[in-house]
C-alpha cells in the first residue's frame, strides 16, 4: 500500500524524483525479501520430510506419498506398490566395525535405492535399517517385481573403513489393484512378504504377499 501511495505521488507531481525510485526500490526490495523467505521454507520443508543421513524421504513423506499414491491410482484406474525391506547382518556390522561404519553401509545402501528405484518410485527410510518403497501409477504388477529384482541385483560387496562388507536384505512386496487396498493394509502385506524373505536365510531374497502369509499368521 505504501509503495501505491509513493507511486501515486510520483504521477500527481509528474517526477519520479523521490517517489517514484522509493517505491520501485522498495518494491524490488519486498519481492526479494518474499523470494528469500519461499526458498527458505521450501527449504525449512524439504528438511522436515528427508532422512539427514541418507537424503532419502522419512516416514512421514512415505505415509503422505502412500495414502496419496493410493488415491490417485484408484481414480486413474493405476496399480500401485510398496516395498517394505529391512536390512540383513546389520546388528553385526555395528557391533564390530561401529555405527559410523554402520551409518556409511546404510548411505551406501540408499544410494543403491536412488538408483534402481525408477521416478516417481519414492525410497525411503523409516529408521534404523528399515527402508521402503512406494511405487505409482504401475500397469501391471510385475512392473513392482522387477524393481525388487532390480534391487536384489544390485546388491553386492562394499568397502567401508578399507572392509569389504556384503549389502544384503529382505524385500517384501505388495501391490494393489486400483482402489483395492488402504495404506495401513498395502504395508501390513509387504510387512508379510518381507519377513517371509527374511525366513529364506541371510542372502538378499524378495518375496511377493500372497493370501498364505495371512493365514501362517493366524495360525500362529
Amino acid at each position: 500500500m505504501a509503495h501505491v501511495l509513493m507511486l501515486t505521488a510520483a504521477v500527481h507531481e509528474d517526477t519520479l524524483y523521490p517517489w517514484g525510485g522509493l517505491a520501485i526500490g522498495g518494491t524490488v526490495l519486498s519481492a526479494l525479501v518474499l523470494f528469500r523467505q519461499t526458498l527458505v521454507q521450501r527449504e525449512s520443508d524439504e528438511r522436515a520430510s528427508t532422512d539427514s543421513l541418507t537424503g532419502l524421504a522419512n516416514r512421514s513423506r512415505f505415509r503422505a506419498t502412500s495414502y496419496r499414491n493410493l488415491a490417485r491410482n484408484a481414480r486413474a484406474g493405476c496399480y500401485s506398490a510398496v516395498l517394505v525391506i529391512d536390512m540383513n547382518g546389520f546388528k553385526e556390522v555395528n557391533d564390530t566395525l561401529g555405527h559410523k561404519s554402520g551409518d556409511l553401509v546404510l548411505v551406501e545402501f540408499a544410494e543403491v535405492l536412488k538408483r534402481c528405484v525408477p521416478a516417481p518410485g519414492l525410497p525411503c527410510r523409516m529408521g534404523g535399517d528399515e527402508f521402503s518403497v512406494v511405487l505409482t501409477d504401475l500397469d501391471y504388477p510385475e512392473q513392482a517385481y522387477e524393481v525388487a529384482g532390480r534391487i536384489a541385483a544390485a546388491m553386492g560387496p562394499v568397502a567401508i573403513d578399507n572392509k569389504l562388507i556384503s549389502l544384503a536384505a529382505s524385500i517384501g512386496v505388495a501391490v494393489s489393484a486400483p482402489g483395492e487396498l488402504t495404506h495401513d493394509e498395502i504395508v501390513h502385506r509387504a510387512d508379510l512378504a518381507m519377513y517371509r524373505a527374511k525366513a529364506l536365510g541371510p542372502e538378499t531374497r524378495w518375496a511377493v504377499w500372497q493370501e498364505s502369509l495371512e493365514l501362517h499368521t493366524a495360525a500362529a
